[in-house]
């Protein structure tokens, strides 16, 4: 009996271990198929909205119109904003955080890139510590780093004027994150408030700097200077991020 007991003692164990390794192989089977998904449907959000880039394009280059064109240029630059940020979870295959300076490094040396043409002289200087953060946080910030390059451009380097475009990202010491786009232009107007008002982008950047549960402040010169402070996430702190 005391043999017998022993076999089946030792058999319901044999039966458990056999168990528990087919559960966490169906579970790795699982978590590699929704991985895949994922990285699938990443793969085919960039790939619509690099179409939708390309619809608005060829549009700004048969319209007449300067107005049409800046209009359109604007609208591409805010597509490429999302289409980067989806390019750059599918290539890294991390999708629950964003790693935000690899993104907003990529998406300031396209948007320079494209302006450049039209001030040479411009110089663009990236101070960007690890960090990382949601998505619903990293998409915000790239719509943001878009508006304010954009708006650098068009105020601070207008006929070629010589300067520099800094971007500055860093975690403080009480756990938020600093973005800050600052340039060597001739600085804001006196009536910038009454202006921003009426300002598309202004809005946005406004908009969107409370979507993710930030605060936007202007500074003085000299140039201008514009702060965005916010939380990595509700409750928790900002972690390095991977390079």
């Amino acid at each position: 009996m005391q043999k017998e007991a022993s076999w089946w003692g030792s058999s319901g164990i044999y039966h458990d271990v056999t168990l528990r390794r087919r559960t966490d192989q169906a579970l790795r089977e699982a978590l590699a198929e929704k991985e895949s998904l994922l990285k699938e449907i990443h793969h085919r959000v960039k790939n619509n909205l690099q179409v939708i880039t390309s619809f608005l394009r060829l549009d700004a280059g048969r319209s007449q119109e300067p107005a049409v064109r800046l209009v359109l240029a604007e609208m591409q630059g805010r597509v490429v904003s999302m289409s980067v940020l989806h390019e750059t979870l599918y290539r890294t295959g991390t999708f629950g955080r964003v790693d935000l300076v690899g993104y907003l490094k990529e998406l300031a040396q396209q948007f320079f890139r494209a302006h450049a043409p039209a001030a040479p002289s411009a110089r663009l200087s990236l101070d960007l510590s690890p960090v990382e953060v949601g998505i619903d946080k990293g998409i915000p910030c790239g719509l943001i780093l878009h508006e304010l390059i954009s708006n650098s451009f068009k105020h601070a380097f207008v006929e070629g004027r010589e300067g520099e475009l800094r971007v500055v990202l860093r975690q403080q010491e009480n756990g938020e994150i600093l973005l800050q786009v600052n340039d060597t232009g001739p600085g804001l107007p006196p009536d910038f408030e009454t202006r921003r008002v009426h300002s598309l982008g202004m809005q946005l950047v406004s908009d969107l700097a409370r979507q993710i549960g930030g605060r936007l402040d202007i500074g003085p010169g000299p140039g201008a200077r514009f702060e965005i402070r916010f939380a990595s996430g509700t409750g928790e702190q900002a972690r390095p991020g991977k390079r």
